[in-house]
C-alpha cells in the first residue's frame, strides 16, 4: 500500500515539475517575442495599400464602380408605359362548358389596361430619352422618374422594333446638364472588359450590377418573341433583369457603351446589349424624322457552312451568304438575283454572315445603288441594284400572299411563305401565319397575331389548303378546336370553344 502511494506520489509530482517548466519556457519565449500591443489599423493599411496598387479600392477605401455609379445616376430614369386593351375579363372560376346556360351579361367585355416598366438614358437637357421599343410600344401614358425623384409625363416620339430602340421626351420641363449621359465607344470595347449595368429592375429604384464584356456581335438570338431583326448585340454576364430594360451598360469611366436590351431566361447570367454606336443613329434618326429609313433587297440571306459549300462545290474557304430565296417584284428581283446565288461582296466589302449583310443593306438610303459580286453554279458575276425602302415592303400584308378571304372563330391567316417567315424571325418554313383576331371573336383570347398554327384538332397544318381542307369538315360543329400553334419560339396548344 505504501508502495502505490509512493508510486502515485512520483507521477504527481512529475507533472507539477513539468507544468511548471512548460509556464517558464512560456513566459521566456514571450518576452523573447516582445510582446508589444500594435494598432489594429496597421495590418489593415498594409490590406489597403495592397488594393489600392491593384485599383480595387481608392484612397478612401471604396470600389471604382462607386464613382462610376454615382456619375451615372442621374442620368438613368425609371419608366412606367400604361397600355390600353381589350378582351375578356379574368373571371375567378372557369365555368368552361357551363358558361353557355348563364346569360352573357354574367360575363362583361371590359376595357383593362396593363402597366409596363424600364429604365431609359437620358441624351438631352431638352428632355429626350433614349430607351427599348418594348417598353413603351402601344402606350396610352408614360410616367418618367428621375434619380431625384421628379416625374414627368413623356410622348413618343419616334421607335424602331427592327432594332427595338425608341425616344421619348418629357413634355414639360428640362434635364440639368449633368443628368445627361456621355456616350463611349463600343466599338472599343473589348471582351473581359468591365461592365456595369444600371436599371430599375423588379420596380427596384437604381440597381447597379457588375460584370465583365463576354461577347461582341452575337446575332441570330431568339429573345423578346423573335428578337429585333438587326443584332449585333454585346454579351455581357452583368445582371440584366426585368425592368433594366432601356438602362445604359456603361464601362468603367463611366460612359454608355450599350443599351441594356434582354436577357436569356434559360440561361441565367446571360445578357445582352445594344452597341451605342448602332444605337446613337437610331437616335438621331428618330429624334429628327420620326422614323429609321432603311435600304431593301427582298431577299432572305442563310448562313454559309460547310455543308453548304460543299454541295455547291466550294472551297472551305469562300465567304459569304447563300440566298434562301428572292422575293417576286423587289430590287433583289429586278437586279437578277436568284435563290441559290452565293454573295460574296456588295461593293468592295466582304460578306461574311447574313447579320452583318443585313446591316450593310440597311444602311443605305432607298434608291442608292449598289454592286454585288456573286457566285452562281460556280461562276463569278457582277450584279447591280437600286435599293427599295423597307418600310414600303414591310408595311401591310405582303405581296401575293395566299389568304384565306373568310374569317373563322375570329381569326384570318395567310401562308407562311419565306418572307413572312423573315419577318417574323421563325425557323420554320410549314403552317399558316395568323395575321387578324377580331375583338370579341371565339379566339380572341387565345389566338393572336403573329401565331403560326401547326396543326388543328391534331391534325398537321403545312399550308393554306390543309388548314382550310381541316376548316371545312369541322364545318358548323359547336365542339372545342384545339390548334397547336408556334408562339415566341416554343409550341403550345390552345382549345377555342367556337
Amino acid at each position: 500500500m505504501l508502495n502505490e502511494n509512493n508510486t502515485t506520489l512520483k507521477k504527481f509530482s512529475a507533472l507539477v515539475v513539468l507544468a511548471v517548466t512548460f509556464t517558464l519556457l512560456g513566459i521566456l519565449f514571450a518576452s523573447r517575442m516582445e510582446w508589444t500591443p500594435q494598432s489594429s489599423a496597421e495590418p489593415d493599411s498594409g490590406i489597403s495599400e495592397a488594393l489600392q496598387s491593384s485599383g480595387l479600392i481608392n484612397e478612401q477605401g471604396e470600389s471604382p464602380f462607386v464613382a462610376v455609379a454615382q456619375k451615372v445616376k442621374p442620368s438613368v430614369v425609371n419608366i412606367v408605359a400604361k397600355k390600353q386593351s381589350k378582351g375578356k375579363s379574368r373571371e375567378s372560376f372557369d365555368f368552361g362548358p357551363f358558361r353557355d346556360f348563364f346569360p352573357p351579361d354574367m360575363f362583361p367585355e371590359n376595357p383593362h389596361g396593363t402597366t409596363s416598366g424600364g429604365s431609359g438614358i437620358i441624351v438631352d437637357q431638352h428632355g429626350f430619352i433614349l430607351t427599348n421599343n418594348h417598353v413603351v410600344e402601344d402606350a396610352t401614358e408614360i410616367t418618367v422618374k428621375d434619380a431625384d425623384g421628379h416625374e414627368y409625363k413623356a410622348e413618343v416620339i419616334g421607335t424602331d422594333p427592327q432594332t427595338d430602340l425608341a425616344v421619348i421626351k418629357i413634355e414639360d420641363g428640362k434635364f440639368k446638364p449633368h443628368q445627361v449621359a456621355e456616350f463611349g465607344d463600343s466599338d472599343a470595347i473589348k471582351v473581359g472588359d468591365w461592365a456595369i449595368a444600371i436599371g430599375n429592375p423588379y420596380g427596384l429604384d437604381f440597381t447597379v450590377t457588375v460584370g465583365v464584356i463576354s461577347a461582341k456581335g452575337r446575332s441570330n438570338l431568339a429573345i423578346a418573341g423573335g428578337g429585333p431583326v438587326y443584332q449585333n448585340f454585346i454579351q455581357t454576364d452583368a445582371s440584366i433583369n426585368f425592368g433594366n430594360s432601356g438602362g445604359p451598360l456603361i464601362d468603367v469611366r463611366g460612359r454608355v457603351v450599350g443599351v441594356n436590351t434582354a436577357i436569356n431566361a434559360q440561361a441565367q447570367g446571360i445578357g445582352f446589349a445594344i452597341p451605342i454606336k448602332l444605337a446613337k443613329n437610331i437616335y438621331e434618326q428618330l429624334r429628327t424624322d420620326g422614323e429609321v429609313v432603311r435600304g431593301y433587297l427582298g431577299m432572305v440571306p442563310r448562313e454559309l457552312d460547310d455543308a453548304t459549300r460543299e454541295a455547291l462545290g466550294l472551297d472551305r474557304d469562300v465567304q459569304g451568304v447563300f440566298v434562301d430565296m428572292v422575293e417576286e417584284g423587289t430590287p433583289a428581283d429586278k437586279g437578277g438575283l436568284k435563290a441559290g446565288d452565293v454573295i460574296t461582296k456588295v461593293d468592295d466589302f466582304t460578306v461574311n454572315d447574313p447579320s452583318s449583310f443585313r446591316f450593310m443593306i440597311a444602311d443605305k438610303k432607298p434608291d442608292s445603288k449598289i454592286g454585288m459580286d456573286i457566285l452562281r453554279d460556280g461562276k463569278r458575276k457582277e450584279l447591280n441594284f437600286k435599293l427599295g425602302n423597307r418600310a414600303d415592303f414591310a408595311a401591310g400584308t405582303p405581296r401575293n400572299p395566299q389568304q384565306l378571304d373568310k374569317m373563322w372563330l375570329g381569326i384570318r391567316v395567310v401562308d407562311l411563305d419565306a418572307p413572312q417567315a423573315q419577318r417574323y424571325e421563325f425557323d420554320a418554313r410549314t403552317g399558316v401565319l395568323v395575321l387578324d383576331v377580331d375583338y370579341n371573336s371565339a379566339a380572341e383570347s387565345k389566338i393572336f397575331p403573329g401565331d403560326v398554327i401547326i396543326e388543328l384538332n391534331r391534325q398537321p397544318v403545312e399550308n393554306l389548303r390543309d388548314y382550310s381542307s381541316i376548316v371545312d369538315k369541322i364545318g358548323d360543329k359547336k365542339d372545342a378546336v384545339l390548334f397547336r400553334v408556334i408562339r415566341n419560339g416554343r409550341k403550345t396548344y390552345e382549345a377555342v370553344k367556337p
